[in-house]
């Protein structure tokens, strides 16, 4: 079940609002930081696992590298599909 409108928004009279303490305050909030909601991505954590594993990392768990824009800059941009597929494991 959906919240609409009516359901969220609540009149008060104003004969309420003088029954409401005058101190009360309602602090606005405050938008998280990007430093706190920033967690390291899953390669990070898997290369982490990796180094740490040594040769008791699993074989059968690869990690691809991230491939961007700027790792085929000088690439003819007929072959830059090709490279991709080849990029790739199946």
């Amino acid at each position: 079940m959906r919240a609409t409108v009516p359901r969220l928004v609540r009149v008060v009279t104003r004969s309420q609002l003088s029954e409401i303490p005058s101190r009360t305050v309602v602090q606005p909030l405050q938008p998280q930081q990007r430093s706190d909601i920033a967690q390291p991505s899953l390669i990070e954590t898997l290369l982490k696992r990796k180094a740490s594993l040594g040769d008791k990392y699993p074989s059968n768990i690869r990690i691809e590298p991230v491939l961007t824009r700027d790792t085929f800059k000088d690439v003819p941009t007929g072959t830059i599909k090709e490279l991709k597929e080849l990029l790739k494991e199946r």
